[in-house]
């Protein structure tokens, strides 16, 4: 327990030391500035793909934002979704690439201040390699959209062909939540493994996605109920209360994001001369 304690306390320090709070209230900054133009592009993309409806991605937000943002969004998507159309979807594609690589520039900074990569990159270059992340994370939120519809029906499948495992169901995770992990933990081991300068190795960046991935589910949860409960930014902030909120749980999701670079970068380092050293 005592050797558990001091390795989180150095993480903490290091955490500290490398001034990740700063990284993250930029990424967050533009990241919530893009917001709008990265939803608009993301709800006229699934209008071209037919089993997915407006209904299944308000589902996917609430079950992701706290409650204290889901009214704002909501209005958002619906008048974006009666509005959306092929200009709109060129304008929003420009004004969403530009402004969210913004805000993976900022992460970018932060993944490489932890690993310590010097800067070989150029603005343009990092311009384009991050807008490309801002595409994959895009592709990302479809394909959880996509799992939400027929996650189910996949379900059932695998019960029909294996019918034993019908008796486990009610103990078991459904498979659409289980797919959605993998992919929310492989996006983050691909944020962890390329998009700092200096390309880290892929099996080690694993622990820091695993524990960003239930993390940010469990904050996201917690927050939630305090919102809901205990939180007294209505009377705060008035009508500014929901981007107040957002601002905040976006923050901290991405302090949690940092945190698992860290976790990587210290395991990495105590592993070097057995599995993780660096290629």
């Amino acid at each position: 327990m005592i050797y558990f304690l001091v390795h989180c306390k150095q993480i903490y320090d290091k955490f500290v030391k490398d001034e990740i709070t700063v990284y993250a209230a930029q990424a967050s900054f533009f990241i919530v500035l893009s917001s709008v133009p990265f939803i608009i592009l993301l709800l006229t993309v699934l209008q071209f793909v037919p089993a997915v409806q407006q209904s299944d991605f308000l589902y996917l937000l609430s079950r992701l934002l706290p409650i204290e943002v889901q009214p704002l969004v909501y209005t958002i998507v619906d008048e974006i979704y009666s509005k959306s159309s092929a200009a709109l979807l060129s304008v929003s594609s420009i004004t969403t690439l530009w402004s969210a690589s913004r805000g993976m520039l900022g992460i970018e900074k932060g993944l490489n201040r932890i690993a310590g990569s010097p800067r070989r990159r150029g603005y343009v270059i990092s311009r384009i390699i991050n807008s490309g992340y801002t595409i994959v994370f895009m592709a990302v939120c479809i394909l959880s959209l996509i799992l939400l519809v027929f996650g189910t029906v996949i379900q059932n499948l695998i019960f029909k062909i294996l019918p034993f495992l019908q008796g486990l169901s009610p103990y078991l995770i459904s498979l659409r939540s289980m797919l959605a992990l993998v992919i929310l933990v492989a996006f983050f081991m691909g944020l962890y493994t390329f998009l700092p300068y200096e390309r880290q190795r892929l099996r080690c960046q694993l622990p820091g996605a695993v524990f960003s991935t239930l993390c940010w589910i469990l904050f996201s949860y917690a927050s939630s109920l305090y919102f809901k409960y205990f939180s007294s930014f209505s009377t705060m902030y008035g009508s500014l209360a929901s981007l107040a909120v957002l601002m905040l749980w976006l923050y901290f999701c991405i302090c949690i994001l940092f945190l698992g670079a860290e976790i990587n970068c210290h395991l990495t380092a105590l592993g070097r001369y057995r599995f993780c050293r660096r290629p």
